[in-house]
């Protein structure tokens, strides 16, 4: 079985991949129904952004990050609270 580093990588690139198939649609659309060439990149750029940022999430809300390990040494004592001025 994939370690968990692997599955998350694999979900980051498949979420990736598929922001850069629905940018490019979204490019080939907008250029074919006649809009500029600026027009169109926008279009493209706009939905590769809107896509990765959901997949991103979706990659966070359904991979976490492993959680790292409790530390067995004890806190330090918060620092004191007197003053300088109060001598």
């Amino acid at each position: 079985m994939p370690s968990r580093q692997t599955v998350r990588i694999i979900a980051v690139v498949l979420a990736v991949l598929l922001a850069v198939v629905i940018g490019l649609g979204a490019g080939i659309v907008t250029a074919a129904l006649g809009a500029s060439t600026l027009v169109a990149v926008g279009a493209g750029g706009g939905a590769f952004i809107a896509i990765a940022t959901l997949g991103m999430i979706i990659v966070v809300y359904l991979v976490p990050p492993a959680q790292a390990p409790a530390s067995t040494a004890p806190l330090p004592p918060p620092p004191s609270q007197t003053t300088a001025a109060s001598s």
